[in-house]
């Protein structure tokens, strides 16, 4: 249980800090990379407004720039805003560009017409890229439903003419080769280093975690020890009082009612007694099991003619229907038992007079159910049913004879078989459920009904 608390922790913490690191590096790099596209976008829209501002030039005096802006906007273009407190910068809407972008920008245009037929390529800002090359891109270009995109490493713009144009679209493709490069460098030593962190922390949350635990593992132990040596201390004055009560019985009788009552008290603390030592037996992994291959359907149909009678007294009736001819692998003692203690649990707690038991193979499991009509239970109570100790009854009266440790048994006993099983309820029915892997020579033939089988839905 401990190690299974302290994997619990490991794994939550684990999950938890792979979601915080991939949150961080995504949205990290997801901004970066739309503000690369926005830049890029930026400077397309002002190469497609002002194509021949950005014509190459080796020399430019700040009066004949200057005069360049002058007429874009008087053209109706966007222009370069220059800032006087620095003249080393454009202003691109919000953007601020160093004017070097003017001389650095790598790129080409064409035109095509409404079919896709290459008109025109200007490859004269860009080396890389040959006319063949450029008209290549332009097809693959027109082929795209978008306006802009990405092709390789090229940002591509679409711009349609208008009918005084010789053209009817010209796309413009940005070289983002450099910037792309870039971000994909960033992106490795990011992820690099988020991987490297994580390794770091998970092993902090290793170590630490075994600390954490530590109190509760002690804490656990001395549980554990507690309850091996009381359950040995204890055995041993109930079965004085037991052989005095037998030897009390045959000077005053079997009648005597004091008499009567001292056994009946020594039965049930004999009974605790045994569930004690069974439990600190499982937690020390020192129950011994016979594991072999045995028929289960015989087995459940045994015990169930076993808790008729019981039943019967108590006023129920069990209804059994059990497929024919399953077989298990397991300790059939110990199957039985945890048959019997969903059996007795349900006589107990059943407040209606028809109790369910069904087995039957679904896939690889042999599914073993006792339904039975019962106070309503809430989710809270269901998640500890299988807990020690614990009664849905908050008083803890004995009315019921119990003491809370027949359903943690029926789990040791369950998950030793490499099975599970769990408790649901609905309204006033109360399902409790045993999954057993199934024995693979296991046969299943249509299923049969035992006591009542006219009646098989009325629990379901």
């Amino acid at each position: 249980m401990i190690k299974k608390l302290r994997r619990k922790f490991i794994a939550l913490s684990t999950i938890s800090l792979l979601l915080l690191l991939g949150i961080i590096v995504i949205s990290s790099n997801l901004l970066t990379y739309r503000e690369l596209v926005a830049d890029a976008d930026l400077l397309l829209d002002t190469i497609a407004e002002n194509p021949k501002r950005w014509a190459p030039v080796t020399q430019q005096a700040d009066s004949e720039k200057k005069l360049y802006d002058t007429e874009a906007e008087a053209e109706g273009g966007e222009g370069f805003e220059e800032k006087a407190s620095d003249s080393r910068q454009f202003h691109l809407g919000r953007r601020a560009f160093s004017l070097e972008m003017m001389y650095e920008a790598r790129f080409f245009t064409t035109e095509l017409s409404a079919t896709g037929e290459v008109l025109s390529v200007s490859t004269d800002r860009i080396a890389m890229v040959d006319e063949a090359e450029a008209a290549d891109y332009a097809g693959q270009a027109f082929e795209k439903s978008g306006d802009n995109g990405f092709i390789g490493d090229f940002r591509f713009w679409k711009r349609y003419g208008t009918d005084t144009d010789k053209y009817d679209i010209r796309v413009i493709f940005l070289d983002c080769g450099r910037k792309l490069s870039t971000f994909r460098n960033a992106l490795m030593i990011n992820c690099l280093i988020s991987f490297l962190g994580f390794l770091i922390i998970f092993i902090v949350i290793w170590i630490v975690s075994g600390k954490l635990v530590q109190p509760v593992s002690e804490g656990y132990e001395r549980q554990k020890q507690f309850i091996a040596a009381a359950g040995h201390e204890i055995k041993t004055p109930i079965t004085i009082i037991d052989a005095d009560a037998d030897l009390l019985s045959m000077e005053i009788g079997d009648k005597n009612e004091w008499l009567m009552d001292i056994r009946r008290q020594t039965n049930r603390m004999t009974a605790l007694t045994n569930d004690l030592l069974a439990l600190s037996r499982m937690d020390a992994k020192r129950q011994q099991f016979t594991m072999i291959d045995f028929p289960i359907s015989d087995v459940v149909g045994e015990t169930v003619g076993s808790f008729q009678t019981l039943a019967q007294c108590s006023g129920y009736n069990i209804r059994a229907e059990i497929a024919p001819m399953l077989s298990c692998r397991g300790d059939e003692n110990s199957i039985r038992q945890v048959v019997g203690i969903l059996l007795d649990n349900a006589i107990k707690y059943s407040v209606r007079e028809e109790i369910l038991l069904k087995l039957e193979k679904r896939s690889n499991h042999i599914l073993l159910s006792v339904i039975n009509h019962a106070n309503p239970v809430i989710d809270e109570q269901l998640r500890h049913f299988f807990d020690r100790f614990y009664r849905t009854e908050q008083s803890r009266n004995s009315q019921n004879g119990g003491y809370g440790l027949g359903l943690s048994i029926a789990k040791a006993l369950v998950e030793a078989h490499k099975g599970r099983i769990t408790a649901a309820a609905k309204a006033d029915l109360i399902r409790v459920t045993v999954a057993l892997p199934a024995h693979k020579s296991c046969i299943m033939h249509s299923s049969c009904s035992r006591g009542g089988g006219e009646d098989r839905n009325r629990l379901e």
